[in-house]
């Protein structure tokens, strides 16, 4: 039986519940509102997926995070990875191996389009990305790689 295809929007990705709770989490965590962080994930996810778009190990990290299990964002883990620098470094490393070096790039085109400090656009995706990617494989009803691809090109549609 195939299953239907959906178009996912960025909208609906925001809309996730363990979304919408990171993004609550990841706000107190870095010390920014929650609309501000919204800014920076909605400017940043669509960037995101023109670079997996360009670049095969980009989308290959990405579609393995979109179907990864995660557990449940806690109220313990943001607060604990703010006060943990080590841990936020960690963060922002496994980031910039998954984008490489479009990692600046991306970061600072989203500040500018977020009106944010390069920094808190970094921590903001980094912190965010596993759930937010995760969020969008869900909406991959093909459950493989293809399926991914398009979810990806529809958040810039």
């Amino acid at each position: 039986m195939v299953m239907p295809m959906t178009r996912t929007t960025l909208q609906q990705v925001m809309a996730d519940t363990a979304v919408d709770t990171t993004l609550t989490m990841v706000a107190t965590m870095v010390g920014l509102t929650k609309d501000m962080v919204t800014k920076i994930v909605e400017a940043g996810l669509p960037m995101m997926a023109n670079v997996a778009d360009a670049d095969p190990w980009v989308f290959k990290a990405m579609y393995v995070q979109s179907v990864k299990g995660l557990p449940q964002p806690t109220q313990t883990f943001y607060p604990s990875l703010g006060k943990n620098a080590k841990a936020r470094q960690a963060m922002a490393a496994d980031f910039k191996i998954t984008y490489g070096v479009m990692t600046e790039t991306l970061n600072r085109d989203v500040a500018s389009q977020a009106s944010a400090s390069e920094e808190q656009a970094n921590l903001v995706l980094a912190a965010t990305m596993p759930t937010v990617v995760n969020a969008l494989g869900k909406a991959n009803t093909c459950v493989n790689e293809m399926g991914f691809g398009r979810q990806l090109r529809n958040l810039n549609a």
